[in-house]
């Protein structure tokens, strides 16, 4: 759950700079020859697939079902499989033994991600998922659907099992990941728009307790974070 918090965490702050990008920043990245392109509407469909490949991936024997058993097997297979690579690469003279030298400096190289926690700082050195998320990338549009889209749990399968057989259905799964979406899309035209997105994580935001939410962990979405005004100015998210 770390890594879909954080997220949506940084989706929420890129979607509240396109609200609230103040005047002086945008004259001075028009007088350096860059216009920022507003972020185009969201389609529905543009959720359907990343849950589909999900599904996918964690349907082991492709019968359409995907029950806890096959789940646990393909999370282990992707922890075994992270495990080892993880080992090959501290294992720097690729003995099969690691010493502490070879620990002392991998530790070293990971700097202040060692204690990450997303999928691509486990990766790297931090915790194994214990999920299958969305295979999604790195502009806006993705990051929005990072936010929306919960990945294959035990707790996503009992969720969207309606009709409580033997795992959940490609149908049930697609129908229980479309429903953030389709309450967020307020005028119901199938896509989500800027200040669609932009109220979708303020209603998040106050779930789970992250930018304006009831715990106060982060300043309210509609602003950029408190001193960090030097960073590169907001875009499409390419």
């Amino acid at each position: 759950m770390a890594w879909v918090v954080a997220a949506w965490v940084v989706a929420a702050w890129e979607v509240a700079a396109w609200a609230v990008a103040p005047k002086v920043l945008v004259a001075v990245v028009r007088r350096r020859g860059f216009r920022p392109k507003p972020m185009p509407p969201i389609p529905r469909a543009a959720l359907d697939e990343p849950v589909k490949a999900m599904f996918r991936a964690a349907d082991g024997n492709h019968d359409g079902i995907v029950t806890l058993a096959e789940l646990e097997a393909v999370i282990a297979a992707r922890r075994e499989a992270i495990i080892r690579a993880r080992f090959e690469r501290i294992d720097a003279d690729h003995d099969g033994r690691i010493t502490m030298d070879e620990f002392m400096a991998w530790q070293k190289s990971l700097g202040s991600v060692a204690a990450g926690q997303d999928r691509a700082l486990a990766d790297r050195g931090g915790p194994v998922p214990e999920t299958v998320g969305p295979d999604l990338g790195v502009k806006m549009q993705d990051r929005v659907l990072a936010a929306i889209i919960e990945p294959l749990s035990a707790m996503t399968i009992v969720a969207a099992n309606t009709n409580y057989d033997a795992g959940v259905s490609l149908d049930e799964l697609l129908a229980f990941e479309r429903k953030r979406f389709d309450a967020a899309d307020f005028d119901r035209d199938g896509q989500l728009s800027v200040d669609e997105v932009q109220e979708m994580m303020r209603k998040l935001g106050k779930e789970r307790g992250g930018p304006g939410g009831p715990r106060g962990d982060g300043p309210p979405v509609g602003g950029p974070p408190p001193g960090d005004h030097d960073g590169p100015a907001p875009h499409d998210g390419e």
